[in-house]
C-alpha cells in the first residue's frame, strides 16, 4: 500500500481530444493517483460517454461554466484523497510524476519539515521554445517557502498538495481571474515561519502545451500581465509581518515598472527584489 492516498483532479472545457489525452497520462503512472477526479466546466453531454471509453477509471462532475479556480475548488471538496495534485486538459502528465512528489513528501516527512506542498517542474512548450517552470528553480531537493514563490511560481500541474492544508487557506482563490493557483500557493505557505512549507524535487514531472481555448486564454493577453498580477496581490490576506513585508516591496516594484505583458518579465522584477 502507498504511504500516501493522492486525488488527481483534472479539469477541462469542451477539448475532448486534449481531456481524453491528459487522462490517458494519468493511466499511465509508474504510482497511479488513487483516485481520479474530472471536472468539467461547462457540461458537454458527450463527455460521459468519452470517459467510459477511455478505460481510465475516474469520477465526472459536471457544472456550469464558471472558471477553472471554481472547477479546481470543486475538484477539492469531492476529493478523497490526503493529498491532491491537479492538471488541466492542455497538460500531459510524466509516468514518474506522482512517484517523484510522494518521495518528496515522505522525504520532508522524515526530515522533520513542514510540508504542505510538494513539487517539481514542469516543461513548457510553446510555438518554436520550450523551457522549464519555474525559471528560477533552485535545483536539488530540499525545503522551499514564502519568498521562493514570491519570485517564481511552478505549474500547478507539478504540485502535490496536502488536501486539508489547502481547504483551511480557501482553496483557489476564485476572484483572482488569472493567478488563483499563486494566491493558492502563498496563502498555505503564508502559514510557515521562513523557508518553510514547501518542498522541492530535481525533477521534470509533467508538460504544459499553450493551447488556444482553454479556461484561462486571452486573459493575460487581453488585459496585461503587469495588471494580473497586482489583482492578484490585491487578493492576497497574509498574516506573517515579512511576508507583507516582502509581498510590500515586490508591488512596489511592479507599480514602478512599465507594463508588461510576459510572466517572465514579473519574475525578473521579483528576483531583483527580493
Amino acid at each position: 500500500m502507498s504511504p500516501l492516498r493522492i486525488t488527481a483532479i483534472l479539469t477541462t472545457h469542451r477539448r475532448p481530444a486534449l481531456m481524453l489525452r491528459a487522462l490517458a497520462s494519468l493511466g499511465a503512472e509508474f504510482r497511479r493517483p488513487d483516485e481520479i477526479l474530472l471536472v468539467e466546466d461547462g457540461a458537454d453531454p458527450d463527455t460521459p460517454t468519452r470517459v467510459q471509453g477511455s478505460g481510465v477509471p475516474c469520477r465526472l462532475f459536471q457544472r456550469p461554466l464558471g472558471g477553472v479556480a471554481r472547477a479546481r475548488n470543486l475538484g477539492l471538496r469531492e476529493a478523497q484523497g490526503d493529498w491532491v495534485i491537479y492538471l488541466d486538459d492542455d497538460d500531459v502528465v510524466y509516468p514518474g510524476r506522482c512517484a517523484a512528489l510522494e518521495a518528496g513528501a515522505l522525504a520532508a516527512r522524515a526530515e522533520g519539515a513542514p510540508c504542505d506542498l510538494v513539487y517539481g517542474a514542469t516543461l513548457k512548450i510553446l510555438p518554436g521554445a520550450r523551457f522549464a517552470v519555474p525559471t528560477r528553480h533552485p535545483g536539488g531537493t530540499g525545503p522551499a517557502g514564502f519568498d521562493t514563490f514570491l519570485r517564481c511560481m511552478p505549474h500547478t500541474n507539478s504540485i502535490l498538495f496536502r488536501r486539508q492544508a489547502l481547504l483551511d487557506c480557501g482553496g483557489f482563490v476564485e476572484a483572482a481571474s488569472y493567478f488563483s493557483d499563486w494566491c493558492a500557493l502563498l496563502h498555505m505557505l503564508d502559514r510557515w515561519p521562513g523557508q518553510a512549507g514547501a518542498f522541492r524535487v530535481a525533477a521534470t514531472l509533467a508538460e504544459f502545451h499553450a493551447v488556444p481555448g482553454g479556461m484561462t486564454h486571452g486573459v493575460a493577453r487581453d488585459q496585461g500581465m503587469r495588471a494580473k498580477v497586482l489583482e492578484a496581490f490585491d487578493c492576497l490576506r497574509l498574516a506573517r509581518e515579512q511576508n507583507r513585508r516582502a509581498l510590500a516591496q515586490v508591488r512596489q516594484a511592479v507599480e514602478a515598472s512599465a507594463a508588461f505583458t510576459s510572466y517572465d518579465r514579473y519574475v525578473d522584477i521579483a528576483a531583483g527584489t527580493i
